[in-house]
């Protein structure tokens, strides 16, 4: 086997024969002994803290769990550990290695797309917090920034996501192309329907190297956008598209959505807001939808209602200092953001919206 994890975890003294890894409970189900013996036959013990990787565990308890580890464990100040899982264990980890002795390394390995493709680039770490006083829970209103020693990418972990994990995926990847590449949407729009029905794996109908270039398409735009606004002080993002109405989807108590899901609704939601704007025409609206719907992504939600998209507009002003900042397209591939959102134009984008024959 290849010595890339072992590597990544740092150089030590001659005879230090011990690591540690936090891994997401379901990749531990899948690939925890592998991972063991990886390491067993390198000579190291590995010491392992499994949690949670589901949405209601990126919580605060998550993290001090992790700690707890990490102290019983007796990490050195300058000995990477390794996160290994989703996006919401790599958040945790994050977390961990920020706050512990006032900042350790620590090394991405994430394992679905959506992570692969999101939570691999940057230097945000976040969770969800219940305010004591109003009883409330706020998405990632705790965090930090912090970067990794390292992230490891490998695609072949996602052959094991299922249907719904592999789409929850391209939500993320499509809100990319949406925003800044024409070629990445005419890829999803050609092959994307495809790879989800296959799990991202090789097939009859999608050229050799088609998902590959997908990935590196959203990493590179990733990086391109976040390289020079690290620590956000512009906070005219466009990739925060389909991230102003989602976090208030995502957090309805008993909802049944997945972050890129929860991402693609918002989404289409700033694309008919666009449309009754004139930034886009139909014939864009209905080729977006389209590539949406072949992508098995909803495009509406029953809980997105004029009470709930006015308070995540309001919500946006909080969070982005004074103003909406709300990422529209203005052609595939383009946008601009917007801060003059009104509670009627909203109302108008629902009612738009049942123009469409949504699958949720």
């Amino acid at each position: 086997s290849n010595s890339h994890l072992l590597d990544a975890t740092g150089v030590h003294p001659e005879g230090y024969d011990r690591r540690f890894a936090v891994i997401d409970a379901e990749v531990d189900k899948l690939y925890g002994d592998k991972i063991r013996l990886y390491f067993v036959e390198k000579g190291i013990e590995l010491t392992t803290s499994v949690l949670n990787g589901g949405e209601a565990d990126k919580r605060p308890d998550a993290v001090d769990k992790l700690l707890d580890d990490l102290c019983a464990y007796k990490l050195r100040r300058r000995e990477p550990f390794l996160a290994i899982g989703g996006g919401v264990l790599l958040d945790i980890a994050g977390m961990a290695a920020c706050l512990y002795r006032r900042g350790v390394p620590f090394v991405r390995v994430p394992t679905t797309l959506l992570a692969i493709v999101d939570a691999s680039v940057g230097v945000k770490n976040g969770v969800d917090y219940c305010c004591g006083i109003t009883d409330e829970t706020y998405k990632n209103r705790v965090g930090s920034f912090y970067a990794p020693s390292s992230c490891l990418l490998d695609p072949a972990f996602i052959a094991t996501q299922d249907r719904r994990n592999v789409a929850n995926g391209f939500g993320e990847i499509l809100k990319l192309a949406l925003v800044r590449s024409s070629d990445l949407f005419e890829l999803l729009e050609a092959h994307g329907a495809a790879l989800v029905e296959s799990r991202f794996a090789a097939n009859d109908s999608t050229p050799a190297g088609v998902s590959d270039r997908m990935i590196d398409l959203s990493i590179q735009i990733m990086l391109e956008e976040l390289g020079p606004n690290l620590w956000e002080t512009t906070l005219d993002r466009c990739v925060d598209y389909g991230h102003t109405f989602s976090k208030l989807l995502e957090m309805v108590p008993g909802a049944d959505i997945m972050h890129g899901e929860a991402v693609n609704v918002d989404g289409f939601f700033c694309v008919v807001l666009a449309y009754l704007r004139g930034f886009i025409t139909k014939d864009i609206v209905d080729r977006v939808f389209a590539v949406m719907q072949s992508l098995s992504l909803p495009t509406n939600s029953p809980d997105l209602e004029s009470k709930l998209a006015w308070q995540s507009c309001k919500d946006a002003i909080e969070h982005r200092h004074g103003e909406q900042r709300i990422p529209f397209i203005t052609d595939i591939g383009e946008s601009i953001c917007v801060s003059d959102i009104t509670p009627e134009e909203l109302d108008r984008a629902l009612e738009e919206m049942k123009n469409y024959d949504h699958k949720m």
